[in-house]
């Protein structure tokens, strides 16, 4: 399945105006699908790989953008961090919060134990307002997991993200392609198409921004999807009492209580408990 999100263009005024009297570029979003001019990839393995067990092996996690700010929040506290702490944390985000696992009981129960071991990070690698800010942004990203939707025609998975403020951005700042996509859907699917075939964008999108601008309704309801960032969370969480104390006590904690649940997921819960040591675990010392 291919992830997309439903931001694939940049559509803010605020952004393109920073581009154009020379300041400097804001991270934006970018989605889409890569055409490869190949149908079949081929790897070569070691010898001394294919003897490795698969406990002894560790996936190195892709980094997600999910909004500029969740991207900046991410970038600057984890900037001071080991490369093992960096790892787990962005584990957390691809194993257990924007998955490619279909069943919604395993995607809740994936969600549940993510954010648990959000909160190991956060206890044992941060302090304070840090640590706050980590389990905010945690939660924002478990927002967006719950938005996910499939398309039944192209099976691609897709995320709603909520309204973006670039960074250095005024406090007033309104996300038009959120606006758009939200109010006027067949509006936004113009400017799309005109944006892909080259065609004058730029005035559906001012004279969308001049009705937005008056429409106190939209603007009312846009201030609210924006303050509304980790409302899906799950109310319980059966493992948020695991203790945190270290490592060892933490997995150990963890894998009690899967094991006392008599679910299918058991499997599945383990080895992404285990995989989440593995990535914290310091190289030749025990838990």
């Amino acid at each position: 399945m291919k992830v997309q999100s439903t931001t694939p263009f940049d559509l803010n005024t605020y952004t393109h105006s920073q581009q154009r009297t020379g300041q400097a570029a804001q991270p934006t979003i970018i989605s889409g699908k890569f055409e490869l001019s190949h149908d079949t990839d081929t790897v070569e393995i070691s010898n001394a790989s294919r003897q490795l067990a698969s406990s002894d092996i560790v996936n190195h996690a892709a980094v997600f953008f999910g909004t500029v700010q969740i991207n900046e929040s991410l970038e600057r506290l984890l900037k001071s961090q080991s490369s093992e702490v960096k790892e787990a944390v962005y584990g957390i985000i691809q194993s257990n919060l924007i998955t490619d696992v279909t069943d919604e009981d395993q995607r809740s129960t994936l969600l549940e134990l993510g954010l648990t071991q959000a909160q190991y990070i956060a206890n044992n690698y941060m302090k304070g307002n840090q640590a706050t800010e980590f389990m905010t942004t945690i939660r924002q990203i478990g927002a967006i997991s719950t938005t996910r939707t499939i398309n039944p025609e192209t099976k691609q998975i897709q995320y709603n993200t909520p309204p973006q403020r670039p960074v250095g951005a005024p406090e007033d700042y309104v996300d038009l392609n959120y606006m758009m996509r939200k109010f006027q859907p067949q509006t936004y699917d113009k400017l799309q198409d005109a944006i892909i075939n080259n065609k004058d964008w730029s005035s559906i999108l001012q004279n969308f921004a001049k009705q937005a601008s008056t429409n106190q309704a939209w603007i009312k309801e846009y201030r609210e999807d924006a303050a509304r960032s980790a409302d899906n969370m799950p109310i319980q969480n059966r493992f948020e009492k695991a203790d945190t104390t270290s490592l060892s006590t933490f997995v150990h904690a963890v894998k009690e209580i899967i094991t006392r649940t008599d679910s299918p997921n058991n499997k599945l819960l383990i080895d992404n408990i285990e995989a989440f040591m593995r990535k914290l675990k310091p190289e030749g010392k025990t838990v």
